[in-house]
Order: structure tokens, then sequence, then C-alpha cells
């Protein structure tokens, strides 16, 4: 029990409401037993613990019909001199009004000291705290807890307490008298008749199996039979423009139990006699085997199974069988009974007799829904949380209809005032980061979940709301948003290798690594120095690089501290990368390019180091002969365009008698651009030939270049 923490636990402040007063005078336990304590829980119950001092042999507790379901269930009665616990008694659900009795039986006579303890429904408790900030990162810490009475008596001199587990609670009926529904079996006929193939419970596989009957396999076919013609008789009604589908539908499945008509003297109709020898007087005996089991499925929610057998002669026999469970199935269904409740099973296994055999199939129990995802900002599944209990030191009084605020903690504690940046919350902000007071839980025990009001000063500077705060953790508690604290996020990605797996004729498979990269420039308008804690959250499947800040977690994401001077900024820089395998192309410039940057940083072979340098190294050089060819292509096309140019503006001077000078000059202009044409032509000829020869360099270096070790290359 914490005592260190709660001080003045038993200061308890009465409330009087509108809505608890609507329960003044609920219906409660009756009883001589003196009521001394009473723990209300956070998952809708109480629990209550009585002491009483009887001469007989009796004790009588009168319970409201409500209740009476929570209280047997929980129940506990002890002979405080013996430790014994007592036996009692109640009458049946239907013999009961809205009160019952229940007696405790005592063994003897005489005078016995009795502690009785129940759980029974109550209003859950409410938490709410104050926090008073001081100097040197310390505050002050109340917690209280509100309390309904609205249990229908009066809490006199009891000990009151409040708690929080993980303890599941729920309704279960034991007060109702539960009769099992039989089914009344009579003979439909006075003549002797024999009966079906009886089954019997049998074990396999360590679960036991209830038989409900057996078809004989004369009578299955018998049923195929009668199925097939019913089949063919709706293609021909359709052919002849009858019902539409589905009233056809309809009419086979009320016509699928009954016996086939009369065969008919037209073509085509022999099945129908061949389904009345098959069947012969066993017919009606199957029908109603069948129609009684339809009845059952009917009226109740239980499933059972048509496993099938095989007969000598079957090419394939577990087909041969499941199509035998199918006919049996589909007569069920035909007679309403619901298709996801009989299951066809092929067994493949031989009988001489018997065509199918029904067994029980149990029932599955309702999957449960899964629960949402917690929204991004909330504490994680698998976080703990803990448990909280905290008890009066001193009786209190309640009255009934009546609320109290129960002192739970009043404790000196670490606390200060930080910024928190919360970008992942719902109720968060990407832009600004609140004013906050970060808490260290100063309690053995859990504070629950609820509402916290900041003062500082005798100032009042706002409310939160926290989640569950595990015993001595660190909890933020966000109250203001004052926007001095300003944040501009840039995020931006980019792919590194990370080890080389295989290459094979210029085919690098790798293992690469997809980086994000979240800046954040934090810019601080006020006076002083800000201590910022940064909440992150990283995806599903990525990880983040921790090697440059020191973390912590907090609900599921993680968190970051700094501190940003006054009227300064800081750039906080997050990476978190995911793998990623990819395969790169050496004969691509975006393959050699993504392995010269790996080879910048990687440690590997120094032989493989020194091959892919080399391809690099060749790839770079066909690069820079490749851009020197085109712009020697270039120019000489313009040195053409210069010629022919020249050459048109010779000709139309020739006709000119005082143009002698000009052609002479033209004329050696543009024997100077031929010349520079015809050189350039020389070059582009010696660089085709150097770049064919460096291509297929590359290509015989890259067709030998192989790394197949067995972990690869980092």
């Amino acid at each position: 029990m914490f005592r260190s923490c709660v001080a003045g636990i038993a200061l308890g402040l009465c409330l009087s409401s509108s809505a608890c007063a609507m329960f003044a005078g609920t219906p409660h336990v009756q009883t001589n037993a003196a009521l001394g304590k009473v723990i209300v829980y956070r998952n809708g119950i109480a629990y209550f613990e009585r002491s009483a001092r009887i001469e007989g042999d009796s004790l009588a507790l009168h319970v409201p019909s409500s209740r009476v379901d929570d209280f047997l269930k929980s129940l506990t009665v002890i002979d405080a001199s013996t430790g014994s616990a007592l036996p009692v008694s109640l009458p049946a659900a239907d013999r009961a009004g809205d009160t019952v009795e229940i007696k405790v039986q005592v063994p003897s006579a005489g005078t016995h000291d009795l502690r009785l303890s129940y759980v029974t429904e109550s209003p859950a408790w409410k938490p709410t705290y104050r926090i008073v900030l001081g100097d040197q990162g310390r505050g002050r810490l109340h917690a209280w807890a509100v309390v309904d009475n609205v249990s229908g008596e009066d809490w006199k001199h009891v000990t009151i307490g409040v708690g929080s587990t993980s303890a599941l609670s729920f309704k279960y009926d034991l007060r109702s008298v539960r009769w099992v529904e039989r089914e009344t079996i009579a003979s439909d006929t006075l003549l002797a008749a024999a009966p079906p193939t009886g089954g019997s419970p049998y074990t396999v596989g360590g679960q036991e199996v209830r038989v409900l009957g057996n078809v004989a396999l004369d009578e299955v076919e018998g049923m195929a039979l009668q199925q097939q013609v019913q089949t063919r008789r709706d293609v021909e009604a359709s052919m002849d423009g009858g019902d539409d589908s589905e009233d056809r539908s309809q009419h086979r499945r009320a016509t699928a139990a009954r016996p086939p008509a009369a065969p008919s003297k037209a073509g085509g109709r022999s099945a129908d006699a061949a389904i009345s020898n098959a069947r012969g007087a066993n017919q009606n005996q199957t029908a109603n085997a069948v129609d009684r089991l339809a009845a059952q499925l009917r009226a109740g929610n239980h499933r059972v199974r048509i496993e099938g057998y095989a007969r000598a002669g079957d090419k394939d026999m577990r087909q041969a069988s499941l199509d035998r469970a199918n006919v049996v199935r589909e007569q069920l269904i035909a007679q309403g009974v619901a298709p996801d409740r009989v299951e066809a099973v092929g067994t493949g296994r031989l009988s001489t007799r018997d065509g199918v055999r029904i067994v029980a199939a149990e029932t599955e129990p309702p999957k449960p829904a899964q629960a949402a995802q917690p929204t991004t900002g909330t504490p994680a599944d698998n976080e703990p949380i803990g448990t909280a209990f905290f008890v009066s030191s001193v009786p209190l009084t309640i009255e009934d209809g009546r609320s109290a605020m129960v002192s739970l903690i009043n404790a000196e504690a670490e606390a200060r005032s930080v910024y928190f940046y919360d970008p992942v919350s719902p109720r968060g902000s990407k832009r600004f980061a609140f004013k906050a007071v970060r808490l260290v839980n100063p309690s053995g025990y859990t504070l629950d979940s609820g509402p916290f009001t900041v003062y500082a000063g005798g100032q009042f500077l706002g409310e939160g709301l926290a989640e569950p705060i595990p015993p001595h953790s660190e909890a933020f508690i966000p109250y203001g948003l004052d926007r001095e604290l300003a944040v501009d996020p840039v995020v931006d990605d980019r792919e590194e290798i990370t080890r080389l797996v295989t290459i094979q004729r210029g085919i690098v498979s790798t293992e690469s690594r997809t980086i994000r990269r979240t800046k954040l420039a934090i810019s601080n308008r006020g006076s002083a120095v800000a201590e910022v804690y940064v909440r992150h959250a990283v995806p599903s499947g990525w990880t983040i690089d921790t090697s440059k800040h020191k973390v912590t977690k907090l609900g599921g994401a993680y968190l970051f501290a700094v501190n940003v001077p006054a009227r300064g900024s800081l750039d906080l820089v997050i990476e978190e990368w995911t793998p990623l395998a990819r395969t790169l192309d050496l004969h691509t410039d975006a393959g050699v390019q993504a392995i010269g940057l790996y080879l910048k940083t990687a440690q590997i072979d120094s032989s493989m180091q020194s091959k892919l340098d080399d391809v690099v190294r060749t790839h770079r050089e066909i690069a820079d002969l490749q851009e020197r060819a085109a712009t020697l292509e270039s120019q000489m096309d313009v040195y053409r365009t210069r010629v022919d140019e020249l050459h048109a503006q010779l000709v139309t001077l020739r006709k000119v008698a005082s143009a002698q000078q000009l052609s002479k000059n033209l004329a050696q202009k543009m024997e100077e651009i031929s010349n520079r044409l015809q050189a350039a032509t020389v070059e582009l000829s010696e660089l085709k030939g150097t770049l064919m020869t460096r291509r297929i360099a590359i290509q015989d270096r890259l067709a030998e270049l192989t790394l197949e070790t067995r972990g690869g290359t980092r």
C-alpha cells in the first residue's frame, strides 16, 4: 500500500449532483452485516467487504434481482473463527420477486463472526490531477479520485479505496433455471418396422463425435437420380419458355424431397422408373429421417457434417464419396437448412451398406472482431500500463446519492516546464511546439488517464490530458500553445547500396536502403533557452538511425531532446531507412553512377574494388569520348553549313566583274573551313575507333566480372 505519497488521503470532498440524485434510493444489498470496505474500480465494478456477528444458524441477505448474478459469481462467506467457507441457499429464479433472499447456513448454533465479500456493478471512479510548478525542476502533484455512491445505501465510516487493473469483468447468468430441450420421439405407425442403422459416439483425434444417423447406399443413389430428373425437368421447362429461373429454383427446392412423379410414356423418362426401383420400400423411411434432421437444423443453430463413403468399382473413391455427401446436403438445403450449417466431406473409405453418415459438428464460436489499431500518438498495445491501488487510511462517510473527491496523492515530484513538439497525435501541431510539463510519476502505481490542471506562482497556466503514466516513469502533458517555438519540417528520400550480393555479366544484385531524411528547423523566438522534446513516429518496416542522437521511446514513437538557444535556431536531422533489393545494370549510366557512389565509402575486397574502379573509370572515359564526338559532329554541321553558304556566294559573285577581290577572300575562307572540316572528320574517325575499343574492353571486363561469394560483399 502506498503510504509515502498518500498524504492526507483521508480528506474527502462530498459533492451533490443531479446525476447522483437520480440514483438515490437504488435497491441494494440489505443485511445486518456491517459494511466495512468499498474498493471502486475503473472497469465498472466495486468490491464490498462486510462483517457480522450472529446468534443462530443463518444470516439473511436481501439482494436486488438485478444484482444477483454478480453477487453469486463473486460471493465468499468465511467463518472468522475456523476459516471455513460457508454454504448459501436461495430460491429458484421463477419463484423469486424483485428481491432475492440469500441465506448463509451456519453448521452449528452459537455465536459466529462472519466475513463476507462480493463484487457488484458500480460506476467507475474518475481521476483528476493538479500540478504546481516550483523551482529547480521540482513541483507538487495532487491526485484525486471522484467516487460516486449510487449503491442505494449510505457508506458510513467505511474504508474507501480505488483501483485500476487489467482484470476482465463481465456479466454471467447464474440465476436463471436452465432447461435442456429434448426431442420427443413417438412411433409413426403401429406396424413393426426395422429401425434405421444406428450410430454411436466414438473418439477421433481426442474429440468425441456424436453420430446422428446413417443413410444407406441405395437410398443415396435414389436421391441422386431424383435430383437428376428434377434438373432435367427444369431445363426442359426453360426451353419450353416456362417459369423464370428463380421460380424454377424455388419449385425444385420445394419438390426435392418428394418422390418423383409417375413415369411418363414420353421418350427419355425411363429414369423415373429407375428411381422407383432403386428406392423401393425404404423411400418413406429415408424421407422421414431427412425431414426430421432438417426440422432439427431449422429449429436450432448447430451444424452437421455429412461424411460420404465410396463403393467398390468407383474410379475416384474420394470424389465419389464427396458426390454422395453432396446429394444429402442438397436435400437438406432444399428443405430450408442454411448452406453454411451443412458441411459435405468425402472420406474416400469403402462401405458396402452405408452411403453417408451424419455427425454433429462442433459450432465454432464467433471470432471477436479485431480491435481498431490505436490512433497515432496513443500508447502501443505492448507498452506496460501497470495497476493502481489507493486505500484511505481512515474511514470515510459518503451518503447515498452523493459523490466524493478522495485525495490519492499529495507529494513532491520531478516536474518542470518544457516544449513538446508533437506532429504525430491527431490534435498535435506540425508547425509549433506545445508548452508542456515533463512529469515523473512519484508513486509506485500507475496514474490513470485523466485531466491535469497546471499552476505556477499562483497563476493558472493551462490544462492537459495524459495517457496512463506507469510507476516512476516520465510523461509529457501539453497545456499551452504560445507559438514561441516554430518548426519548419523538410523531408527528402535517397537510396544507398549497403551490400553487393551477386555480379553476373554486368548485372549487379544489391541490398540497398531507402533513406528518409527529416530535417526540422527549430526557431526559438523567446528570450530564454528552450528545452525541446521532439516526438517522431517511425512507420512499420523502417529503422531509425540513433547513432547521432540520444533518443527514448514514448507511446510507440521516438523522443529526441534538444536545447534551442534564445532567439536562435537549430536544425535537427532524423534519418530512418527501410531495406530493399535492387538490381543495377553496369551497361547503363545510372548503374555505373550508383556503383561509383557505393565505392566511395564501401569496404570490400581490394581485387573487386580494383575491378569495379576500372569499370567506373572506363565508363567515364567512354562518356567523355561520346561527349567529344558529339561536340565534333556539331562543329562539322556548322562547317558544312558555312561552306555551302560561301559556295553559293562565290557562284553569285562570278557575274560581278568588280568583286574579284571579295571572291578571292571568300574562296580563301571557304578553303580554311574545309580544312577544319577535314581535320574534324579525321579526329571524329579516330574518336569513334577509340570509343569502339573502350566499349569492347568494358564489355569484356563486365563479362568476366563475377561475384558469387556466400555472404556477398559489404
